[in-house]
Order: structure tokens, then sequence, then C-alpha cells
């Protein structure tokens, strides 16, 4: 019985090489049959492995690597200058499902591949700050830390700083978030993920107990006296959206911790001290190491979060006063 990874994906690429020739159709067919074979022998050990080997194209395979616990993997062979096809949206979609967290490493992208990657996730929607909108595709977002002068900011090296799930202030809160490099710094500029799967089931039965059946009120920067410096007028009164602080995941079906400091205002009819006392000690719990993961970005990376299940930060470091830039795009839900 084959009892490895390695053994596996080498057994399986021997007998099933990458061909396209007229006898493609039968080598795919044998290469499915192989698959299938092993899976058969020895399903526990695969699923053991955190391995995923998708053997719909042989010329194409994608993989699934686990990066680090308790999140994060990243997707090789996948060609994200190309939409990707139905079987491997369906691949990436489950693995996102299933980490919390994708890299995808080495492509550059132009504003459309980036959409079209985003694409494969679900409907993209446009993000509130208008200010930040990419002036030929609105649907992206233009991140950066320079200001209108090309000179580096203070301000914007400071932002996405701070535990937050982005567009959790929505009436339906945003599936997933994409990001991808088009100018980073040589040093500093990580971004921080925590599992907030993990920070649920892991808390303290009297502190779930607390917040068991409540509804938390959110809008955007929470209680940021700043806000509305990045908002237009129409966006600025909107009213509060309240959620449940113990959220069921859509897609997965397990319950994670559904507040953060950066969007939260308060609690549905508590009094807004003993709700500020209540979510305090809740982020307390949420921001611990052993729930994190950290991503540091290299040229042509892409990464995408599930904002379900998960907070994010930046760093905010650049000793070298370096530019940074990204494209972003937020991928809509959609409702139980």
């Amino acid at each position: 019985m084959i009892r490895s990874r390695t053994e596996i994906v080498s057994n399986l690429r021997k007998e099933a090489p990458p061909l396209k020739s007229e006898k493609s159709t039968a080598a795919c067919g044998k290469a499915r049959g192989l698959l299938r074979r092993y899976i058969e022998l020895d399903k526990d050990v695969l699923l053991a492995k955190n391995l995923t080997v998708i053997s719909r194209n042989w010329a194409m395979t994608i993989e699934v690597r686990k990066l680090a616990e308790p999140m994060l993997a990243e997707v090789v062979g996948a060609d994200t200058t190309k939409p990707l096809s139905l079987d491997d949206r369906a691949t990436v979609n489950q693995a996102l499902i299933d980490h919390c967290v994708l890299v995808f490493r080495g492509q550059m992208l132009k504003p459309q591949q980036v959409l079209d990657l985003a694409d494969a996730f679900g409907p993209v929607e446009p993000h509130i700050t208008v200010k930040y909108r990419h002036p030929d595709y609105p649907d992206l977002i233009v991140m950066t830390n320079m200001d209108e002068n090309g000179e580096i900011s203070e301000h914007e090296t400071a932002r996405g700083v701070g535990w937050h799930t982005d567009m959790c202030y929505m009436p339906l809160p945003a599936k997933a978030t994409l990001l991808h490099t088009i100018e980073i710094p040589e040093e500093g500029g990580d971004t921080l993920f925590a599992n907030m799967y993990m920070a649920l089931a892991e808390m303290p039965q009297a502190l779930r107990d607390k917040i068991d059946g409540l509804q938390a009120t959110f809008r955007y920067m929470g209680r940021a006296v700043d806000r509305n410096l990045r908002l237009e007028k129409a966006d600025q009164d909107k009213p509060l959206q309240a959620h449940p602080i113990v959220k069921r995941h859509r897609e997965s079906g397990r319950e994670s911790l559904f507040v953060n400091p950066t969007h939260t205002v308060g609690i549905a009819g508590w009094d807004d001290d003993a709700a500020q006392d209540l979510l305090a000690e809740v982020y307390e719990w949420g921001n611990q190491e052993r729930f994190q993961a950290r991503h540091a970005w290299r040229p042509g990376d892409t990464v995408i979060w599930d904002n379900r299940c998960s907070w994010h930060s930046a760093t905010g470091k650049n000793p070298r006063r370096q530019p940074r830039r990204f494209y972003r795009a937020t991928i809509a839900d959609r409702p139980h």
C-alpha cells in the first residue's frame, strides 16, 4: 500500500505523462483511473497528508500545499494569467474553504487578469471607498502607501493596520478579498491572518456563554474619528449593520467568531460601556499568536482570504520607506 504523498504523486506522474497528442484522451482516462485506484487504496493517508491532486489536465496539474498552521496554503500549477477552468475553479474554492487563506506565487497580473481570478471565487463587488478605486476598473481598488504627489505617506502606510474583516459592515458581508502585488518594499509589509474558527472553538466556555445569541453592530472603520475622510458623503451616514457574533459559515457549516476591533461598533441592545468591556475580552482572546499566520510578500504574489472566518492586519513596517502598491478585489457572498 502506498504510504506517502511523494510516492503517490511520483507514481501518478510516471504512469500518466502530460501528453497532448491523438492519444491524450486515452492517457487522461488512464490517469483518472489510476488516481481513483490510489485514492481507494489509501483514502485515510491522502486525507491525513492534506494532499490535493487534480488530474483533469496533465499538462497543468494543480496542487494545494499547506504552508502553515493554523491557516495558509499555496496553490501550485495554476496559470492565473488566464481564466481558470470550471474544474480548477471548484478546486480553488474548496481549498479556500479548507485553508481560509490561499497564496498564488510568481505571476504578475494586469487589472483584468486580477478581476478574472477574483471571478473564479464569485462575483466581484466594488469597495465602499470610492476614492481608492482604479480609474479604469472601478471594481478594483489600488492600495498604496504613496500620496497624490507620489511621496511615501505615513498615514497611508498605516492603512490596514489593526485586526479587521473586510466588508463586514455591509448587509451581506463579503465572501473573500483578493490582494495582488504591483510593487512591494524590499523589507517589511507582511500581512497577518488569524483563524476565527479556532478562536471560537477553543474559547473558554464562560466567555462563549456570554456571546452566544448576541448580535454585534458594524460600520466602516467602526468608532474611528477620521472614518469619513475615506468615504463619499452618501456613505458617511449609512445605518449600522448587525450580524451574529457567532456566525455559521455558509459553505463549511462551521461556526466562527464574527467581530473585529476595527469595524465593530458595539452590541445590539447593550449599554455601550458593557458592550465595549465584553468586546475587549473577546478581542484579547482572539489576538493570540497560536491562532495566527504571517505572509511575507514576494513579487507576483496573489493572496485571497475568506472574510467569513478570519481576521487580517497589515504590519505597517516599511523601514526603507519604499513604495508599496496592490490591486485589491472584493468577492461577494450569497445569502444562506
